[in-house]
Order: C-alpha cells, then structure tokens, then sequence
C-alpha cells in the first residue's frame, strides 16, 4: 500500500512540475495544485481515517487548487499583455465569464504602468481593480504596413 502511495505521490509531482512557466510569477497553477494537494490529503485522511480518503482528499484537492491558480495566472497574464502591448486585452470563456484589462498612464520610472482589470460574469461586472505592472524588457518591435515601429 505504501509502494501505491509514493507512487501516486510521485506522479502527482510530474504532473505539477510538468506545467513550469518561465516567469516566477506565472506559478500560481503549480501552486495552488502542491497547495490543494497537501489541504487535500490531510483533510482526506481525518475524514476517511484511512489510505483511500487520503488519496481522494490528494486527487481532489490537486485538481481543485490547480484550478484556482490557474484562474489566478489567467487573470495576470491579462494584466501583463495589456500593459506590454498598450491595448486593451479581454479573455472570454464558455461559461459567460470575461476578464478585461484596460492599460492606463506609464508611471514616472518608465517600466510600470497602471492598469484596470475587470471580471464580468454574465454581463455584469463583478469586480474591478487597479493595479501597477511593471516590465524590465521592453516591448517588442512590431510591424505596420512594412515599416519597422519601436514602442517607446
């Protein structure tokens, strides 16, 4: 029984560090997973008091923290494309849900802008934020019309 634990154990593990970002704050997915995963099997085992309550208690809250730090990373990178590129950026999906990010001024350093992010559900905004993003690069070149534009 042990030898099923680890394993499970072990593959749980893959499948979390299986889906690594190249930004350290792009980790909410893997976070909330290894999070979900520990409140999960604890809460699993001093429900069912044995190995099978906790590998459900794993299993679910795996999936369920994977889930919320996904929605976070999501929300982020919305965040992150509209201050980079200075549009405006919304992701949809199939459930009536939108998140909107709406960039704002640059700040006086240079590197950080204000942006607006909203989250509708249905229509209907269901809460607003303003937050500052802050970049090291620069953004990328881009062409119009076959002429080189820089964003400065």
């Amino acid at each position: 029984m042990k030898k099923k634990i680890l394993i499970t154990i072990a593959i749980t593990l893959a499948f979390v560090t299986s889906c690594a970002s190249y930004s350290p704050d792009r980790y909410n997915t893997q976070k909330g997973a290894a999070i979900g995963a520990g409140a999960g099997a604890l809460l699993g085992q001093a429900i069912g008091r044995n190995t099978k309550g906790t590998l459900i208690g794993l299993a679910g809250g795996t999936i369920l923290g994977g889930l919320v730090g996904n929605a976070v990373d999501q929300d982020r990178q919305a965040a992150r494309e509209a201050a980079q590129y200075r549009k405006q950026v919304v992701y949809y999906d199939h459930n009536g849900s939108a998140v909107e990010a709406i960039p704002g001024p640059v700040n006086q350093r240079g590197n950080c802008r204000t942006v607006t992010r909203r989250t509708w559900q249905d229509g209907a905004i269901v809460s607003e934020t303003v937050e500052e993003v802050c970049s090291d690069d620069p953004a990328p070149p881009y062409r119009y019309r076959g002429h080189g534009m820089h964003h400065y």
